[in-house]
């Protein structure tokens, strides 16, 4: 029997994340299992690390994050009414998104991951070419591709 009791959703506050999102309430709502929404911040380019101002100020630039991150949590979960009945845990990382999810992918045993086809980025199929893709690749769990419904 498959057990469903831990999904990590990767979210970037896009549409795609979004339904990616309402179809891991789905699930998790009929596997009574746990939702880890987590975000990656990608980690500033080592060029910028080497200054003494950018070091200095890297404990308020995280802060900020983080709070800013809790907010828009905040809203993508409140569409969702079903989220009421789900225990949903939110996590916010810095560095490489696809390595990150794979670290935390493992270090929670998750059953599945469930990502949008695309992030929100300038590029179509960034997103889904770069990160979803590895994922894809080398990931311990189940993999669930969300794409965006064409009509709404």
């Amino acid at each position: 029997m498959f057990n469903l009791d831990r999904i990590v959703v990767p979210t970037d506050f896009s549409d795609y994340s979004d339904h990616a999102l309402k179809r891991a309430l789905d699930l998790a709502e009929a596997c009574e299992a746990k939702i880890y929404l987590t975000y990656v911040a990608p980690d500033a380019p080592d060029i910028f690390k080497l200054s003494k101002y950018v070091v200095e100020g890297q404990e308020k630039i995280k802060a900020e994050l983080e709070k800013r991150c809790a907010e828009y949590f905040q809203k993508q979960i409140a569409m969702f009414p079903q989220a009421e009945k789900v225990e949903i845990e939110t996590n916010v990382f810095t560095g490489s998104p696809y390595k990150e999810i794979l670290d935390f992918q493992k270090k929670i045993k998750a059953d599945m991951v469930v990502i949008g086809t695309h992030g929100e980025t300038p590029f179509e199929g960034f997103f889904f070419g770069s990160t979803s893709q590895k994922i894809i690749r080398h990931s311990i769990c189940s993999v669930m591709i969300v794409r965006k419904p064409m009509y709404s």
